[in-house]
């Protein structure tokens, strides 16, 4: 079987590759370049990628996706920010770039499935494919996948799905020299050089509004709605009695609610733009499942309502600290992913 595998130039992605290649499959390397900025694929990682696959005597495949990424991804974040969100980009990067950047890959190549470095696993039945989590639960990375369709998931492996980093890193020690596995773990945002809270300065009006208590009190002046985002505590420029927090942005008002950590809290909110990956018959109105509403979060039990064929309701057992709008939230059905969408 021909295998093309996802080569970031880490450790994650060479130890795939060499399990597969372990396995007597026909690996194949291909190394996509999103962003002229991005710490994923600068010169160095690159480089690496390409000596990786050199060592394991496979294929390598230098791809450019720049511009797909810039209009997928990059150029949404950034509208979604403008307009008051705090958006995830990896989840839109891992369905429109990495994934199909992959798969388009494949195809020309004739491979029959792509394969990637991430902490997560796959079952396969009749009733669909679903991303699930992998065994270590530390690094499992399957909340950044609940958008990747069903052709996408129909061709995918993870072949670190059951180890965990401790047993990855020492077979990487094992078989790679210390000179290709130099690498650092990749950035919540790679296209952005420096400080977020700079390059949205840089980039957005910023346009200076009344910062207020949840009561509608003025105690001060923020400085541009997009520089906050909800449960941020430090940087917003005022003293006070109690530690506050950011509560809401209020676009039409220009105005930033900030309150005490107890008012961050929600126990029901909205969800949009959803993806699908099995909901059982019977249960497309109305079904419970753990819900995540930010990676590496714990899951906390709620109850899933359709509102339209568009939006659902989600109603938790417990409250949840800055359920944040822009981010993603996924439902799962203990290890399976049952399917997401965005906070509103």
């Amino acid at each position: 079987m021909s295998i093309v595998v996802g080569m970031s130039g880490g450790v994650d992605s060479a130890v795939s590759a060499l399990l597969l290649k372990e396995l007597g499959e026909h690996v194949i390397g291909v190394t996509l370049h999103f962003s002229q900025h991005s710490a994923c694929c600068d010169i160095g990682s690159t480089r690496r990628a390409k000596a990786q696959c050199e060592y394991l005597g496979i294929a390598w495949h230098n791809v450019d996706v720049k511009d797909r990424f810039d209009c997928q991804v990059v150029q949404p974040f950034w509208q979604a920010v403008a307009g008051g969100a705090t958006p995830n980009p990896c989840v839109f990067c891992n369905e429109h770039v990495k994934w199909q950047g992959l798969l388009d890959v494949a195809d020309e190549l004739h491979a029959d499935l792509v394969a990637s470095g991430h902490y997560a696993g796959i079952v396969h039945s009749e009733d669909g494919d679903q991303i699930c989590r992998g065994m270590d639960q530390a690094k499992d990375q399957s909340y950044f996948l609940y958008r990747l369709s069903a052709e996408q998931r129909r061709r995918v492996l993870f072949p670190l799905a059951g180890r965990v980093k401790s047993d990855v890193m020492a077979l990487a020690s094992r078989w790679f020299s210390s000179d290709l596995l130099a690498s650092r773990e990749s950035q919540d945002l790679c296209f952005v050089e420096g400080l977020v809270s700079e390059e949205i300065r840089r980039r957005l009006p910023c346009m200076p509004g009344d910062m207020v208590l949840t009561d509608g009190t003025v105690i001060g002046t923020h400085q541009g709605l997009a520089s906050y985002t909800v449960g941020q505590r430090s940087g917003l420029g005022i003293s006070a009695a109690t530690r506050l927090y950011v509560v809401e942005k209020r676009q039409a008002t220009n105005q930033l609610v900030v309150g005490q950590r107890s008012a961050c809290m929600r126990d029901a909110f909205e969800a949009v733009d959803l993806k699908w990956q099995h909901i059982p018959t019977g249960k497309l109105l109305h079904f419970s499942a753990d819900v995540v509403v930010r990676y590496r979060s714990k899951p906390v039990k709620g109850c899933i309502d359709r509102v339209s064929g568009d939006k659902v309701s989600i109603h938790l057992a417990d409250s949840l600290f800055a359920v944040t709008p822009g981010q993603a939230v996924v439902f799962y059905d203990g290890r399976c992913i049952v399917g997401g969408g965005t906070i509103v």
